[in-house]
Formats: structure tokens, C-alpha cells, sequence
């Protein structure tokens, strides 16, 4: 009898030893790039029921669980995947979904909202509106006005003050060289941005958006590279579909030092296109006018043209990565009288990656490379005989960023950069480290 039951247990546990051996993850993720939704499904529940703790299996079980709609299956999937991730705005974004397409209203606005508090793409959170503008809200009318705030602040070390450190949010100056040598120094950094967004009560296709930035940056000892700096950015926004079109306006000012610096102000329009929720888009122009606050930078008064397109990737729920080209061209209004230049072009490529890990860490790596070109002879070469010479700087740079977050939508960040510029006058060639850690909160 012993040696029948022994048997009768292999028996019954022979098919699910069959069927594991022929699944595996590669073969089921196949079937799922192939559309094949059914066959993924039956594949991904067994790997799934082999280890309930892979990420991946549990995504990708409960992506194919919504194409077949088996919505029940796909909410336990995500749900396994927040109980070690709480913050996976991913995860909440599909159980949002999924809960619209059952019409749990209640539970789908829960999930929908907390991803409006983070800081995810603005073309995903369009596309959240999109879901929450088309709920029965119980009689309740949606939101017309709505403000998120983030306010940061940093410490940072700059072992190069001379020259300030790009802003991807902000076009900021690179200053004047005003020594040979490096100036290492500590500082530290405050930004507000507050976004208000006041949706047509008529007719949700459009909105009014107004976003503000408040930037400082001080150094004690070093207050002729402060930088104060301000901008308001109108705009009129129009979804179709998976389309969005923000008809934007800019206008910013900053101080460098103790006096006023630079006032800029322009149209801003951006084309954004989410053919899903795992990928977008983003194609910006900027044409600005560019005038200077005192008598020796008035000569580089000037007209600023810029392209930019973005295209984000989330693969997966733990991975993302990111491209971005930039042309920009600047032109002075006049032929300047002093040392300036100010006439260029310049490409800018940047890739990064970015790796959500257990806890809420997320490890990051961003690369870029700039090509500058000046279209006139550098007027300080030439003035001390070295001739016709354009200055042609190539600029490297890459940054390291592990970030953690916490409770109540703060995060914390420690990030290293490294900067170098290459230039064929050696005057211009720099470089630099610099090392930041910021504390953001989000409202």
C-alpha cells in the first residue's frame, strides 16, 4: 500500500513537472510580444505559481490577464508586486485601469490619484485625467482646479564654480571666467515648482495650465555665482485621443551675482504622443528673446531657438530608460562691440536608465554629449594675435543617482556628476564633480 501511494503521488505531481520544464520566461514573454495573450497567460500563471515573489513573472501574468480579461488574476498580480514595491506608481497605474474597466469607480480613483501625486511624466498624468474625467463620479463633478507643488532642497560641493552646472528644467548661463584657477566650493539650493491645472467644465478636451519655478542657489564666501531665478509658463492644453498639445508661453528671469542678469520671454509649444502606458513622446520648441540687465552683457541681447524630443520606455515595472536629441541656436541682435561670443549652434544627445530595487530605491544613470559651435572668430583669441579661430567646445557629462523614497511623498537624493569640456581654445576647456543631496517633498 506504501508503495502505491508513493507512486500515485509522483503520478499527480508528473504534469506539473511537465508543464514547468516546458515554460519558461523567455518562451512566455515570446508569446506575449507575439500578442499571443491567451497562451501567455496559461504560461506566466505557471511560472508564477512557482515563485509568487518574481517581479517580472507577476507583471507580466497580469498584463496578459488583462488582455483576456481575467481582471481578477491581473489586480492579485499587481497587488503581489506592491507588497514588496508600495511605490511602484506603475503597478497603482494598472490596478487604476483595471478597476475603470470592471467600473469600481471608488477603488480605481484611489489608485488613479495616487500616481497624481508623484512624480510621474506629465503625459502619463494626462492620460489619468483621460480615466478620471470619463468615471461616474456618484454625483460628484470632477476637480476643476487642481495644484501639486515639489519643493527641494540640497547641499551640494562644486569642485569648479567657475562654471555653473546645467539645469535640464532651466536654461541657466554658464557665467563669466573670472580666474584661471578652480574654485571648489560647498553651496546649497532651493527650488519650488507649483503646477496648477484648471480643467474646462464644459468639455474635458482642454485645460488651463500655469506652472511657476522658484529656483536659488547660494555659496557663503562665493556671492558673485548666486543664482536667483524665476519663470511663469502658460499654456492651453488639448488632448485628442493619445495625443496632447500644450499652446505654451514662457517668460523667465534671473539674477547672477548681486544684479539682475537676464529676462527672457517667448512661446513655448509641446507635442506629446502616448501610444500606451509604457512609452511616449515628447517634442518641444522654444523661441525666445533674450534680454540682458546690464550695460556689459547688453551687447548679447539675442534671439534663442530650441527643439528638443524625448522619448521615454518603461520596460517592465522595475526598468526604464530614456533618449533625448536637442538643437538650439542662438543669435545676438546685434554685432556685439566687446570681447562676446555669442552667435553658436549646438547639438545635445543625452540617454539615461533608471532601476526601481526593493525599499523604494531607485538607482539611476543619465550620459550626455554636447557639440558647440560659434559662428564668428573668438574675438579674445583674435585680440591677443591668435587669429580667425571659432571656438568648437565638446562637452561630456555624466551623473550617478541613487534616490529613496519615503512616506508622504518625500524623496531623498544622492547624486554624483562629472563634467568635462573639451575645447580647441584652451582657455574654454574646463572641468568638474559635483556632488548634490537633495530632500524633495511633493504636495
Amino acid at each position: 500500500m506504501k508503495r502505491i501511494s508513493v507512486f500515485l503521488f509522483f503520478a499527480f505531481l508528473l504534469p506539473s513537472f511537465k508543464a514547468m520544464a516546458s515554460v519558461n520566461f523567455q518562451s512566455a514573454l515570446q508569446l506575449y510580444k507575439d500578442k499571443q495573450y491567451e497562451k501567455a497567460y496559461e504560461a506566466f500563471l505557471i511560472l508564477a505559481d512557482s515563485d509568487y515573489t518574481n517581479v517580472d513573472y507577476n507583471y507580466y501574468l497580469a498584463r496578459s490577464a488583462f488582455f483576456v480579461k481575467e481582471y481578477n488574476e491581473a489586480i492579485s498580480a499587481y497587488e503581489r508586486i506592491l507588497i514588496q514595491y508600495p511605490n511602484n506608481a506603475r503597478s497603482k497605474l494598472e490596478l487604476g485601469r483595471l478597476y475603470y474597466e470592471m467600473h469600481r469607480y471608488t477603488e480605481a480613483r484611489k489608485y488613479l490619484n495616487e500616481v497624481l501625486k508623484t512624480d510621474a511624466p506629465q503625459a502619463v498624468k494626462n492620460n489619468i485625467r483621460y480615466y478620471l474625467a470619463g468615471m461616474d463620479q456618484d454625483g460628484e463633478r470632477l476637480a476643476l482646479n487642481t495644484v501639486r507643488a515639489t519643493l527641494l532642497g540640497s547641499v551640494f560641493y562644486d569642485s569648479n564654480l567657475n562654471y555653473s552646472p546645467e539645469s535640464d528644467e532651466m536654461i541657466l548661463p554658464s557665467g563669466s571666467l573670472k580666474s584661471a584657477a578652480d574654485i571648489g566650493a560647498w553651496g546649497s539650493e532651493q527650488m519650488l515648482v507649483l503646477n496648477h491645472r484648471y480643467e474646462n467644465p464644459n468639455k474635458q478636451s482642454y485645460a488651463w495650465l500655469n506652472d511657476f519655478v522658484l529656483y536659488n542657489k547660494a555659496s557663503p564666501g562665493n556671492s558673485d555665482y548666486n543664482i536667483l531665478y524665476g519663470s511663469y509658463s502658460p499654456a492651453l492644453s488639448f488632448q485628442q485621443d493619445r495625443w496632447t498639445l500644450d499652446a505654451g508661453l514662457t517668460i523667465d528671469g534671473m539674477n547672477y551675482g548681486k544684479d539682475p542678469y537676464m529676462v527672457s520671454y517667448g512661446i513655448s509649444p509641446k507635442a506629446t504622443y502616448m501610444p500606451n502606458l509604457t512609452e511616449y513622446f515628447t517634442t518641444q520648441f522654444r523661441f525666445l528673446k533674450r534680454d540682458y540687465q546690464t550695460n556689459s552683457t547688453k551687447p548679447k541681447d539675442s534671439k534663442f531657438a530650441q527643439i528638443s524630443t524625448l522619448y521615454q520606455k518603461r520596460v517592465g515595472p522595475l526598468f526604464s530608460w530614456y533618449g533625448q536629441a536637442v538643437l538650439e541656436r542662438e543669435t545676438a541682435d546685434a554685432a556685439p562691440t566687446k570681447l562676446l561670443n555669442v552667435d553658436y549652434h549646438q547639438l545635445g544627445l543625452k540617454a539615461g536608465v533608471a532601476y526601481l530595487f526593493p525599499r523604494n530605491f531607485t538607482l539611476s544613470s543619465t550620459f550626455g554629449y554636447q557639440d558647440k559651435l560659434f559662428e564668428n572668430a573668438d574675438r579674445l583669441t583674435k585680440n591677443f594675435g591668435g587669429g580667425d579661430v571659432n571656438q568648437h567646445d565638446k562637452r561630456y557629462y555624466g551623473e550617478v543617482t541613487l534616490s529613496k523614497d519615503f512616506a508622504r511623498s518625500v524623496t531623498t537624493q544622492l547624486r554624483a556628476s562629472r563634467i568635462q569640456n573639451d575645447s580647441n581654445l584652451s582657455v574654454y576647456a574646463y572641468q568638474k564633480n559635483l556632488y548634490t543631496f537633495n530632500v524633495m517633498k511633493r504636495f
